[in-house]
């Protein structure tokens, strides 16, 4: 499971981030000594195999159904039974459990009161509810922007009062990430621990740590936790030579980048170049086309001119032969009614002769 900032993952965060987160568990391995626990937004499970440990039986839960594929995969227990499931609502039945355990899990809810309430309901009388949170003002100073996955954030005075609306005991925490020196022989009988006197304020904490209960609880110790690495410094050294290799990978994959970035710059100002020189050989063309088709334009205007023109005097003869025709028609016409009439004449004349000269006898023309 990659690391994504949401949830610690063991071997792909910060060691000083994941011993904090280890740090809380270890805090809560004496208070679950032989009891039922349910640890609320268990992530991939590292923290309820260090539970179960101690404990009677641990139900884990988490919404996230890939990291308790995890958690089965990197820290299977006999003792420790994984459920998917929302923590804004338990899945057991009520007063059935002895600690319920939510580190680092009431700030990603966005209905952080019902967490609460919901381990009020699901705690044996005297049961206890151990939770953590980030420190607000310590995250505002820390962070240059807002954890993204983080909807609520609390104060102490905050965080105290609305733990104390439920719960009327409450044991705070405050935890640091502190510097240590330690003097460790090869055989260890035994551990002195001093803790030099400091101001112990509430809004300097990194984290707070709760340990609620209904009923009065006795003895709150501080808690030193040493990682077994043991070397703070050292592990801090490793996690920079690993940023430092990575950094040199990412360093070396830049610059393979830089010179593929700069390879085809020059492919695209070539084919720039190239796309520039069709475009004007495109264009060259295009008005090469654009004036023969101006010229072809005003030849067919020309043409077409011309045609009506013709029209117009081919309409002009039409009419002209046609009026030459009526013309024509007439004057034949007029010509057979004068021929008739010559020949009218002439046969009246002819009439006339004969009868003046005896020369025949016809009979008397019609009309005389």
């Amino acid at each position: 499971m990659e690391f994504t900032g949401e949830r610690v993952v063991p071997g792909k965060t910060d060691p000083d981030l994941m011993n904090e987160h280890w740090a809380r568990y270890r805090f809560a391995e004496p208070l679950v000594y032989g009891k039922r626990v349910l640890d609320a937004g268990c992530g991939t499970g590292y923290g309820s195999s260090c539970l179960a440990r101690s404990a009677r039986q641990v139900l884990a839960l988490d919404a996230s159904g890939e990291a308790l594929r995890a958690a089965q995969a990197e820290y299977a227990n006999p003792k420790v039974a994984l459920l998917e499931a929302d923590c804004g609502r338990l899945p057991v039945r009520d007063t059935s459990v002895d600690v319920v355990v939510a580190f680092e899990v009431i700030e990603h809810l966005e209905n952080w009161e019902v967490l609460i309430a919901e381990a009020v309901r699901v705690l044996v009388p005297h049961g206890q509810f151990v939770v953590s949170t980030p420190n607000r003002r310590y995250s505002e100073e820390s962070r240059q922007e807002p954890n993204p996955f983080h909807e609520h954030e609390f104060e102490y005075r905050e965080f105290e009062s609305e733990l104390g609306k439920h719960f009327p005991h409450v044991l705070l925490f405050l935890e640091n990430h502190s510097d240590a020196i330690t003097f460790i022989p090869p055989e260890v009988e035994g551990v002195r621990t001093r803790l030099e006197n400091r101001d112990r304020d509430p809004d300097e904490a990194h984290f707070f740590l709760a340990v609620c209960s209904k009923h009065p609880q006795h003895g709150s110790p501080a808690f030193v936790f040493l990682p077994s690495g043991g070397n703070v410094l050292r592990e801090r050294e490793q996690h920079v030579n690993l940023l430092r290799e990575e950094v040199q990978k990412r360093q070396v994959a830049l610059d393979e980048a830089t010179v593929e970035i700069e390879r085809l710059n020059r492919h695209h100002a070539e084919s720039q170049e190239q796309a520039q020189q069709a475009i004007d050989a495109l264009e060259q063309e295009n008005a090469d086309r654009t004036k023969w088709a101006e010229q072809l334009q005003a030849e067919i205007e020309s043409v077409q001119a011309d045609r009506e023109t013709l029209i117009k005097r081919l309409d002009e003869t039409e009419q002209r032969v046609v009026e030459r025709s009526e013309w024509a028609m007439s004057l034949d016409s007029e010509l057979t009614k004068a021929r008739e009439e010559l020949d009218h004449i002439k046969s009246t004349l002819a009439y006339r002769a004969s009868r003046r000269f005896g020369l025949f006898r016809e009979p008397k023309p019609k009309g005389e």
